[in-house]
């Protein structure tokens, strides 16, 4: 495995990484036996209580009861201090990492491993929902072994049960903490970077004068987090807008994507006099919206969303339109042609059934049934295939449905890092001196990700212009060669920078694959994953990393802004003025937003979609 020390960035000379888990340490109990004011002078263990913070694996969880749960730990919320008296204490978590207490649905380990990683799972107390119920009832945690959600895990549910003195737990236990897991202090940086010789670097906080922003027209505007106080709402919302995108009512989906945005931003818990007070000024919330979150208010789900949510339309086009190829438009003409079911397009598209119509189809058996999709290069005037074992093939959609169950499995983040790091080895035989920054969602702090996205460029700024220009044809053929990559979904060169290119779609090059982990001792099994491969020259590594981050939303309006408040051009090759066609090259992240006017937001307050 090649060494985590990076080498310098084209400008900065620094990647973003996350710490890498610390050792073990016990947690504090929230209360001392010791009457306060009583400890001794060098009685150092009495502090202020700490909350016990839990994570919520939405799978398998319907929408009610998703939002019960949320507001369940919204209401015995930590304030901080020592003045609130209530021995249930409890505060939301992002990460799976950081948490004391899991709850989940799911019952088989085998699903569970597709949202937690098995080697977190068991440091932690996993329990089922009627731990968070009966411990608002009871006003205190309850022992966690009572409620083990999975049977492997009963143990170490047992004994990672979070100590706060819970009457009914015959001993005390502490669950492993990580000393070094990000801070919930806003003030504190979400997360490090590291200079090429391992020095731990710090990016800039968003200012506390952002939180404040939530009423801005614009995303680029406000801070969001990846979890927000109305997260139940925004999710209602959102199956309202994906409902609308699968229908091809783009404008109407817009609507509900800026809803979204606000609600995200927005600092506290919407009620009805905060909806009076604030909300109801926002322009981005029309009157229909507004009547959604009214309903919100007053029932705990939107009726629209649930109906949306049990409609075998919708289920059938979110279905289709997971597999790479099948878009909203051809989602709807295989619908329309009857077919409701992944079985229905595998006949259409004459693939082998799965052994087991309930499981998904074993490692081996993908394997078996892609040799008889892949490496299809052309076709011989008679339309029989012409095979060439030289090259990866293209990702069909016959490929997307037989790789569907693989593809759909969360990536955490210790294996995104080992993919980034594997990817590094290969590019550093091709091309010494490249750097890379981890984008997408796991860059703005996902537990898990959908897919890995890689900027790549080169350290030395000038060079680096003639060394990155066919550089990811070079890699993607070497991945290939090493059994790495799969298939490919795209792959473009390199495109000079036009001022005048209007198209959302930038011109870096880029491969977009089907990416496979070699074996190891510790995961003899690997499954296929989706990798993205972005190479920028060094002028436009940091528009890139911007521009490649996301979310969805906020880059949009990090394109509005650009246009309408500032008379400028962004994308991901960079910035230019629209009147003169001058570009603008930034050497940094925070460069970018200061050239906008905007003020700097770090990646993980940017999770403007629900």
């Amino acid at each position: 495995m090649p060494s985590s020390r990076r080498p310098a960035s084209p400008s900065s000379s620094y990647d973003t990484e996350r710490d890498s888990p610390g050792p073990n340490r016990k947690r504090r109990r929230l209360r001392s036996n010791t009457p306060t004011g009583s400890q001794s002078e060098d009685d150092s263990s009495a502090e202020e209580p700490k909350p016990l913070k839990v994570y919520i694996v939405q799978a398998k969880l319907d929408a009610d009861t998703a939002t019960e749960l949320y507001n369940i730990i919204e209401g015995f919320a930590f304030k901080g201090g020592g003045s609130d008296e209530r021995t249930l204490q409890l505060q939301l978590c992002s990460e799976v990492e950081d948490a004391d207490v899991v709850v989940t649905a799911v019952r088989m380990r085998r699903r569970f491993e597709r949202h937690v990683e098995w080697k977190t799972a068991k440091q932690k107390a996993i329990v089922t929902p009627n731990w968070l119920r009966d411990s608002k009832k009871a006003g205190r945690p309850l022992p966690c072994g009572d409620y083990a959600a999975l049977p492997e895990l009963e143990e170490e549910t047992a004994e990672n049960c979070p100590d706060q003195e819970c009457p009914g737990c015959d001993t005390p236990h502490s669950p492993s903490r990580n000393p070094r897991s990000p801070s919930t202090n806003r003030s504190d940086p979400p997360f490090a970077v590291r200079s090429s010789l391992g020095i731990a670097l710090t990016v800039k906080p968003t200012n506390a004068a952002v939180f404040n922003n939530w009423g801005a027209k614009y995303a680029v505007q406000r801070a969001s987090p990846l979890v927000c106080p109305n997260q139940g709402l925004a999710n209602e919302l959102s199956i309202l807008c994906r409902d609308r995108e699968l229908e091809g009512l783009s404008k109407n989906a817009l609507a509900y994507e800026r809803a979204i945005g606000i609600i995200k931003s927005y600092p506290k818990v919407i009620t009805s006099d905060t909806f009076k007070s604030d909300l109801t000024k926002l322009p981005s919330l029309g009157a229909k919206t507004q009547t959604k979150i009214l309903e919100y208010i007053d029932q705990g789900h939107v009726n629209e969303a649930q109906a949306t949510l049990a409609s075998e339309r919708y289920q059938s086009l979110s279905l289709f339109t997971s597999i790479y190829g099948i878009g909203p438009t051809k989602a709807r003409q295989f619908y329309g042609m009857g077919m409701r079911t992944i079985a229905d397009l595998e006949r259409y598209y004459d693939i082998p059934p799965s052994p087991d119509p309930e499981r998904p189809r074993p490692p081996e058996v993908v394997t078996e049934v892609l040799k008889g999709l892949d490496v299809v290069s052309g076709f011989t005037p008679n339309g029989k295939p012409i095979r060439d074992e030289g090259r990866a093939s293209e990702l069909s959609v016959p490929v997307g449905i037989v790789l569907k169950d693989e593809l759909d499995v969360r990536i955490p983040r210790a294996e995104v890092e080992e993919m980034r790091d594997v990817v590094l080895h290969e590019l550093e035989e091709l091309q010494p001196g490249c750097v890379s920054t981890i984008v997408g969602g796991y860059r703005r702090g996902k537990p898990m990700s959908n897919d890995v996205d890689i900027v790549i460029s080169h350290s030395d700024y000038t060079k680096g212009k003639d060394i990155i220009p066919g550089l990811c044809k070079r890699l993607t053929a070497q991945l290939y060669r090493k059994g790495l990559v799969t298939h490919i979904m795209h792959l473009s060169g390199f495109h000079a920078h036009n001022a005048l290119r209007e198209e959302h779609w930038d011109s870096l090059e880029k491969a977009l694959t089907v990416f496979k982990l070699p074996p190891s001792e510790n995961n003899p099994v690997r499954i296929h994953r989706r990798v993205d491969l972005i190479f920028a020259l060094p002028e436009s590594y940091w528009t890139a990393v911007i521009g490649w981050s996301g979310s969805k939303m906020f880059q949009r309006d990090l394109r509005l802004w650009a246009k309408q408040e500032k008379g400028m051009k962004f994308d991901s090759v960079g910035l230019t003025r629209r009147h003169d066609s001058k570009r603008f090259l930034p050497k940094t992240e925070e460069e970018v937003f200061q050239i906008l006017g905007l003020p700097w937001i770090d990646p993980t307050m940017r999770n403007v979609d629900a």
